[in-house]
């Protein structure tokens, strides 16, 4: 799991040597779909079972952060009910990225939410791109990193790696780390099939509620700006005053 473009589609590539596996050159999302692939562990004669999933800040407008998470929550509620328990789970980061930003954030967020804390042990934070950054910047980031926005998951458990884009053997190193760990269920699981709870009132679930309504309080801020403007200008100047009714009615529709 990770943000779009974090380099989870080309892991898995190298992993399987799957050259079907569509890898973006930018951060344009290309996966849409959670994606099973299999591969056999030669060294220790397991049959691997490799999930990809679609990023929440999917680039494609007709892809919603909700409907990305009611994806994998299927997925994951299917192997439940059939008794498969998750080994690990690897979250990629790009180590590149000079900034933590509120999407990031968000993302991190509904992640941890959406493992539990008994899951923090089987999570491996993967750190990709080291061949954007010099050695020196990406210690520095990776510190950064490990202490603050991943820092209760790295105390819970999880373990740091990096990543080498081009190295087969990069990836099979972090396999071969997450063989090691005991299957375990995630949270929202549980919450769903023992608790009874449905997706918007997961931990998880409640993220996205939480960034839904702190959008559309934005948008009754901004509808209620445009109004005060509309109503307060002057018959002379019409041309303006249709351009602000326009944009209101967009506003209302995105409240709707």
């Amino acid at each position: 799991m990770g943000s779009t473009g974090t380099g989870k589609s080309s892991f898995i590539q190298l992993l399987t040597n799957n050259t079907s596996v569509k890898i973006g050159n930018n951060l344009d999302s290309l996966t849409s779909e959670v994606q099973v692939f299999r591969l056999l562990d030669h060294t220790s004669g397991h049959n691997i079972v490799v999930v990809d999933t679609p990023g929440f800040d999917d680039s494609r407008s007709d892809i919603t952060d909700t409907a990305i998470l009611k994806k994998i929550t299927e997925f994951l509620l299917n192997q439940y009910d059939e008794q498969r328990k998750l080994n690990g789970l690897i979250y990629f980061h790009r180590v590149s990225d000079p900034r933590f930003g509120g999407q990031a954030s968000r993302n991190v967020k509904m992640f941890r939410n959406l493992c539990g804390t008994n899951a923090y042990r089987n999570i491996v934070v993967l750190t990709t791109f080291w061949d954007r950054v010099s050695m020196e910047e990406g210690l520095m980031r990776e510190e950064q990193l490990k202490s603050t926005f991943f820092g209760d998951i790295v105390t819970g458990g999880a373990r740091f790696m990096r990543h080498d884009r081009s190295s087969q053997l990069s990836a099979l190193q972090v396999i071969a780390h997450i063989l090691m760990l005991a299957p375990t269920n995630l949270q929202i699981q549980e919450e769903i099939r023992i608790e009874n709870r449905i997706l918007e009132d997961t931990s998880a679930g409640l993220v996205l509620r939480e960034e839904v309504e702190r959008v559309l309080e934005k948008h009754r801020q901004e509808l209620a700006s445009l109004g005060k403007e509309i109503d307060t200008m002057k018959q002379s100047n019409e041309s303006l005053k249709k351009e602000l009714e326009e944009e209101r009615e967009e506003l209302q529709q995105h409240l709707a």
